[in-house]
């Protein structure tokens, strides 16, 4: 394997598993406000620091960043299906049940 892709390699997923784990500590209590999560996404996406600052080449940085940013979006996105999953669960179990010739889900 050609040596600069592999430091790429091993940056992103560095920096994948480092953002994951921070974003899971920040709502280990779960998410119960989507402005909230946006928010902290949002900042993942923004940052220009590093969350692997012993990655010094150029190769290790962008594969850095781009791991940030795909686990930001990965978690953004997985809370958000959970959170639909969760809403649509709530409202079923609210709504009364439609009677037997409706072709309401």
């Amino acid at each position: 394997m050609n040596r600069e892709f592999e430091e790429y390699r091993f940056a992103r997923i560095e920096a994948q598993n480092v953002t994951r784990a921070r974003l899971e500590a920040q709502f280990k209590d779960g998410i119960t406000d989507l402005e909230e999560l946006e928010k902290a996404v949002e900042q993942q996406l923004t940052t220009e620091t590093t969350c692997t600052p012993w990655r010094t080449s150029e190769i290790e940085q962008t594969g850095c960043h781009n791991g940030m940013r795909m686990a930001a979006l990965e978690f953004y996105w997985g809370c958000r299906r959970d959170l639909a999953v969760l809403s649509r669960a709530r409202s079923s179990a609210a709504s009364p049940a439609p009677s037997s010739g409706s072709h309401l889900n």
